[in-house]
């Protein structure tokens, strides 16, 4: 029996889409700290896992448990606002929380987290201004703005240059280890998933179909896991369907 702290149970949820089944009975904890991996081939679900730990999506079957409200997402597309620029947009979530910060701890939080993601000095910016991986970053700036306990990651380097996304995965280890914060990823870029150091779901037809270690995903004979590193067309998925 595993005795570390849940902050996040997922109990028997099912979730479909017409008659389309994309999870199927499906049930995890997340632990207290720890980085949780969920990894698969595009399309098998896993950007609406996230959306049902954080309440975008409701459960057709079963229960999302959190015990924490402090939730922050960070979207695999920027989602930013047009008409607001840079720092109205990191500053969303505060602006709209019921308790309002004053103006100078507002600023300096904002610009407290566009340092972190390397994006100092852009603030007055327009969405419409930025490159694509600045528009990422200033996403993942808006979804820590309020310092929450747990961190949903959809595809946090997609898109993003080899240094970029080594800033944004250093950050996110620098949470884990620093500040104790607990994180969700969903990603399929190998990459990526061998830079930390965690727990590993791999999900396919509506399942998880292997759980390690990520020095276990490169190393098992796991049908699954192998077929997954490998990104080889021929195994128990079918990547491409005729």
């Amino acid at each position: 029996m595993d005795d570390r702290e849940t902050i996040v149970e997922v109990k028997n949820v099912s979730k479909y889409f017409g008659k389309h089944k994309v999870l199927d009975d499906v049930s995890f904890n997340v632990y207290k700290g720890e980085i949780l991996l969920v990894i698969g081939f595009s399309g098998v679900g896993k950007s609406t896992l996230l959306k049902l730990l954080c309440g975008l999506e409701e459960p057709d079957e079963g229960k999302v448990f959190l015990k924490t409200s402090k939730i922050g997402m960070a979207f695999q597309g920027a989602a930013l606002f047009d008409s607001l620029n840079v720092f109205d947009n990191v500053a969303f979530p505060l602006v709209n929380a019921p308790q309002r910060l004053e103006p100078t701890l507002l600023k300096q939080k904002v610009l407290e987290k566009l340092r972190l993601v390397g994006l100092s000095g852009i603030e007055h910016l327009m969405p419409d201004e930025l490159s694509g991986g600045m528009k990422k970053r200033v996403s993942f700036a808006r979804a820590i703005i309020n310092d929450p306990e747990v961190i949903l990651y959809d595809e946090p380097t997609s898109g993003l240059d080899p240094v970029v996304s080594n800033i944004i995965i250093d950050y996110i280890i620098k949470l884990q280890n620093e500040l104790h914060a607990t994180s969700v990823l969903v990603t399929h870029n190998l990459s990526t998933i061998g830079k930390f150091k965690g727990r590993i779901l791999l999900l396919y037809d509506s399942k998880f179909v292997w759980e390690g270690k990520t020095d276990e995903l490169f190393s098992t004979d796991n049908l699954y896991a192998k077929q997954f590193r490998h990104g080889d067309p021929k195994g128990p998925m079918i990547v491409i369907r005729q």
